[in-house]
């Protein structure tokens, strides 16, 4: 996929200039936010279209990434300029309907687009935020390329690709300010055993940046991002150049056996199967020979199969599923999670082995 075909040709919002200097500069969405002495949601707004620059921001960008604050100001007025002209060009009912699509109270609360959008002015902040001149144009980039990929066999598509759309995008804003090698799948293949290590380890602060750091070496920018309502997607995968991939996890039951699983699996796609494709995993329906593989891929990398006959005779008893979560090199609750997927026990038995994860914590791990 070329680079060019990630950001829109009809304008240019500031945000494309800062992350060409970002990636220049090799600085990351935390690491300016530190200079800028802001939140790091700040840099993603500034990233994304949703915050502005103001006399303030133009005035910190101009000393910390380059440009002058008159540059930043007139970057920002032609933007502004643009977008209004093309929201404008929206006919009303086709716009209103466009913008029914998305679970707007969700995407507002967690400042992916401005949470004081008057209704008027949201057809505005959603070709901002996606990066399109019309609806047609998001309707290209997010649902035709979803339908002919990864929802080709889910019966409830048509109703979930405003949120599931909305929950890409975030991913690769976020993914494009992760400075990355260049794809290398050999490299990946040969990090998958120092990652799995990471499977054992109980603080979100130690395995998530190293998680990013091993998966960056090997040109795949992984990015946690999570679900807005009507999105139930734990994971996806999608190439956002022809030299970089990313990964979305959303720890959408906020477990340990899952968000392993999940990550895995999302290895196996970008490892087995076309960089041409989009997947995105969780939702019911999606099935298939290609979701089989990243199955297999990911229950080979979390057991190997050599010891699987042995967790197939596992008993539901504390002790030896420690003991034997030990002797394979994994956590307890990721053999909890293939027990129950093997139907060794039931969904309901052991998991209090699991490791439990909320939202307050990744979030402080990633800062």
């Amino acid at each position: 996929m070329p680079e060019a075909s990630f950001q829109p040709d009809w304008f240019s919002k500031p945000g494309d200039t800062l992350l060409t200097l970002m990636e220049q500069r090799e600085l990351t969405s935390e690491t300016l936010a530190r200079k800028l002495g802001c939140e790091r949601s700040v840099v993603q707004g500034l990233l994304s279209g949703a915050v502005a620059v103001d006399d303030d921001l133009a005035g910190e960008l101009s000393k910390h990434v380059g440009g002058t604050p008159s540059f930043w100001r007139a970057r920002q007025a032609k933007y502004l300029e643009a977008l209004s002209r093309a929201a404008r060009a929206v006919p009303e009912k086709n716009g209103s309907e466009w913008i029914n699509l998305f679970p707007h109270r969700d995407i507002a609360n967690y400042g992916w687009v401005d949470r004081n959008a008057k209704r008027d002015e949201l057809i505005r902040a959603y070709l901002a935020y996606f990066g399109v001149s019309t609806p047609e144009e998001w309707k290209e980039r997010y649902e035709r390329s979803m339908r002919e990929t990864a929802f080709r066999t889910s019966p409830s598509f048509s109703s979930k690709v405003g949120a599931i759309s909305a929950w890409l995008r975030r991913g690769e804003i976020e993914a494009a300010a992760i400075s990355c090698a260049a794809w290398h799948p050999e490299r990946l293949r040969k990090s998958l055993q120092e990652i799995r290590v990471l499977t054992k380890a109980k603080s979100l602060a130690y395995f998530l940046p190293r998680i990013r750091k091993f998966c960056a070496e090997a040109g795949v920018a992984v990015v946690f991002v999570r679900a807005p309502s009507g999105c139930r997607a734990s994971g996806a995968t999608r190439f956002i150049s022809r030299n970089k991939a990313m990964v979305i996890l959303s720890f959408r039951y906020l477990s340990d056996d899952h968000f392993w699983f999940t990550f895995f699996h999302e290895l196996g796609h970008l490892l087995l199967h076309k960089p041409s494709m989009t997947f995105v995993d969780g939702e019911p329906g999606i099935s298939g020979e290609l979701e089989s593989e990243a199955n297999s891929f990911a229950a080979d990398v979390l057991i190997p199969p050599s010891r699987r006959d042995e967790l197939m005779d596992l008993p539901a008893r504390r002790e030896q599923i420690i003991r034997y979560a030990y002797s394979v090199g994994v956590s307890a609750g990721v053999v909890v999670g293939q027990m129950q997927h093997h139907k060794v026990i039931t969904p309901k038995q052991m998991n209090f082995l699991k490791r439990r994860f909320d939202w307050q914590d990744i979030h402080g791990a990633l800062s």
